[in-house]
């Protein structure tokens, strides 16, 4: 989450898509960074990466993921979907990094070698 703030705030005045490359990016490491140091619920420890980010940009200290549309509806749906598409991402790369996601031998053999 702290690369997706350093990114955001450096990139800021930049164009959009590399804001929200930039975005993407640090959120996508994050949670894999996140889900790779937790033993188990790399799903869950990747979602809250993702559940932070929202925060800190309903706050104001980060941006956007995608410009706000204009109108009422428009822009509470365009605001809706890319934060379900932040958190996604991020529970994705948290379960990709987790190790219990990968499969283990059913024997166990291998095992502190």
């Amino acid at each position: 989450m702290v690369i997706a703030v350093i990114l955001g705030l450096l990139l800021s005045q930049a164009a959009p898509a590399l804001v929200s490359a930039a975005t993407l990016c640090g959120i996508a490491g994050g949670a894999f960074f996140a889900g790779k140091r937790a033993f188990q619920a790399g799903l869950y420890h990747g979602a809250l990466v993702g559940v932070g980010y929202v925060v800190l940009e309903g706050i104001g200290l980060v941006p956007t993921l995608f410009q706000p549309l204009e109108g009422g509806i428009a822009e509470s749906i365009s605001i809706i979907a890319a934060d379900a598409l932040l958190l996604g991402l991020a529970a994705l790369f948290g379960w990709i990094a987790s190790p219990s996601a990968r499969p283990s031998s059913s024997s166990e053999t291998g095992k502190g070698r």
